[in-house]
C-alpha cells in the first residue's frame, strides 16, 4: 500500500470527484476469464443495489430519526442518546456518498452488451477511472461501516446500562431493539460489499492492462480487502459475540428483563425467608453506617440556671411583653387576611407530614419510598405540578440509591 500522510487516504472522503474522461472502453475479442469475471460484477452489483435499497433500511433509519428528534429535549445530555447520535451521523455520511449512485451507474454500463447484434464478438466494460471510484467508494464504506457497528454496539451496552437504573424503560427497550435490528442488517451490506470488491479489482487488473487510464495516482488498492480493513473486520464476522457484551453481564441482564412466567422461578418459602433476611441485613448495615456527607449538629449546651435574681433578664422581659402587647392587635387583622393563602401554600398536615418523613429518612432507598408514596398521595389529589415536581426528584434518588450501593455515601439534602 502507497505512503499517505495522515487525514489525506482518498477512501475516507465524502465526496470524490468523478473523472472527467471516458466512462467504458470497447474490447473487439475478450477472452474467458474477462467474461467470467464481469459476470462476477454484473451479479454482485444486483446484490449490492437490493440490500442498499431494502425498505427496511429506510423503515429503520426512519424509527432511528424519530426517536431522536422527539426524547431530544429529556434525553439531549444522557450517554445512550448522544451514542444514538453517533449512529444517525454514520447514516447521513454513508447517505452523502452515493455509493448506491456509483454502483447503479457501473451496472448501466455493462447493460449495453444487450443492445448489441449478437454476431458481434465485442464487449464493452467501464473504463479504468469508473472502476477505480466505485472501488474507491466501496473502501470508504467499508471502513464506514464497521465505524457504525461498533457506534451500534457501543449504544447497546449504555442502553441495558440505563435499563438497570429503571429509568424510561420503554424508550430503553427500543433504542435496544432499534440498534440491534441495524447492527444485523447493515453487516449484511458490510459482507456484500466485500463480496464486490474481488471481482470487481479482477476487473481493475484487466482494465488496466488493455487500457491504462489510472485515476487515483497516489493509492494502490489492496488486493485483500479483510487485511486492509483489519482487526475490526474480523472481529465482525469470527466471533459470534463481541468480548464486550460477556464481560459485562447484559446477557444476564436482559434474560432477567425478558423472562416469560414458564421460565422464570418459583420462590419457594426458603427463598421468601431468604430474601427477607438479606433486606433485613441490608437495612440494619445502612442504619449502622454514617452519612459521612451530611453535616455535623452542633450540640447545644444548656447552662445551670443561676439561683441569684437577674434584674437586667427581668426588665428585657417586661419590655418585650409591653411590646407584643401592643402588636398582637395590629397583627390579628393580617392573620386573619394571609390565613386561606397560608394554608396553599404550607399544604395540608398530612402534605406536612410527608416532608417531616423526607427529612427524617436515612437513605437513599427509604427516601425514594416516601417520594413514591408522596406522589400517589399527590395523584389522587390531582396536584399534577407537585406531582410532577417529586417525579423529577425521584429520578435523582433513584440514581444515587444505585450509587450509594456500591459504597459511596452522599448527603440527602442533594435530592431535596
Amino acid at each position: 500500500m502507497a505512503t499517505v500522510r495522515p487525514g489525506l487516504e482518498p477512501w475516507n472522503r465524502v465526496r470524490i470527484p468523478k473523472a472527467g474522461s471516458r466512462s467504458t472502453v470497447t474490447i473487439p475479442d475478450p477472452d474467458a476469464a474477462l467474461d467470467l469475471c464481469v459476470a462476477a460484477v454484473i451479479r454482485e452489483c444486483c446484490l449490492v443495489t437490493l440490500s442498499l435499497k431494502n425498505q427496511i433500511l429506510d423503515a429503520e433509519t426512519d424509527v432511528l430519526c424519530a426517536v431522536l428528534y422527539s426524547n431530544h429535549n429529556r434525553m439531549g445530555r444522557h450517554k445512550p442518546h448522544l451514542a444514538l447520535k453517533q449512529v444517525e451521523q454514520c447514516l447521513k455520511r454513508l447517505k452523502n456518498m452515493d455509493l448506491e449512485g456509483s454502483i447503479q451507474h457501473l451496472s448501466e454500463l455493462f447493460s449495453s452488451n444487450e443492445n448489441q447484434p449478437v454476431n458481434t464478438k465485442a464487449c464493452v466494460i467501464p473504463s479504468q477511472p469508473v472502476v477505480e471510484l466505485v472501488l474507491m467508494k466501496i473502501l470508504g464504506a467499508c471502513k464506514l461501516l464497521l465505524r457504525f457497528l461498533d457506534c451500534c454496539c457501543k449504544t447497546f451496552l449504555l442502553t441495558v446500562k440505563h435499563l438497570g437504573l429503571q429509568e424510561f424503560i420503554i424508550l430503553n427497550l427500543v433504542m435496544v431493539g432499534l440498534v440491534s435490528r441495524l447492527w444485523v442488517l447493515y453487516k449484511g451490506v458490510l459482507k456484500r460489499l466485500t463480496s464486490l470488491y474481488e471481482p470487481l479489482f479482477r476487473l481493475l487488473q484487466q482494465v488496466s492492462r488493455i487500457q491504462p487510464l489510472p485515476y487515483f495516482k497516489d493509492f494502490t488498492f489492496p488486493s485483500d480487502i479483510a487485511e486492509f480493513l483489519g482487526q475490526p473486520y474480523f472481529e465482525v464476522f469470527k466471533k459470534k459475540m463481541p468480548t464486550a457484551f460477556a464481560a459485562k453481564g447484559v446477557t444476564k441482564l436482559l434474560n432477567k428483563l425478558f423472562l416469560t412466567k414458564e421460565q422464570s422461578p418459583r420462590f419457594n418459602q426458603e427463598t421468601i425467608l431468604r430474601i427477607s433476611k438479606k433486606a433485613k441485613q441490608m437495612r440494619i448495615n445502612t442504619q449502622n453506617n454514617v452519612d459521612l456527607g451530611q453535616p455535623i449538629k452542633n450540640k447545644k449546651v444548656f447552662k445551670e440556671k443561676s439561683s441569684e435574681f437577674d434584674v437586667r433578664a427581668f426588665c428585657n422581659q417586661l419590655k418585650h411583653k409591653a411590646t407584643q402587647e401592643t402588636n398582637l392587635k395590629c397583627s390579628q387583622s393580617k392573620l386573619k387576611a394571609t390565613k386561606h393563602s397560608s394554608q396553599k401554600t404550607t399544604g395540608t398536615p398530612c402534605a406536612k407530614s410527608f416532608v417531616q418523613r423526607f427529612r427524617e429518612a436515612e437513605n437513599f432507598i427509604q427516601l425514594s419510598e416516601e417520594i413514591r408514596t408522596a406522589i400517589l398521595w399527590c395523584r389522587s389529589k390531582k396536584l399534577k405540578a407537585l406531582a410532577s415536581f417529586l417525579g423529577n426528584k425521584l429520578l435523582k434518588s433513584n440514581r444515587l440509591k444505585h450509587v450509594e450501593a456500591q459504597g459511596c455515601r452522599f448527603c440527602l439534602s442533594l435530592v431535596l
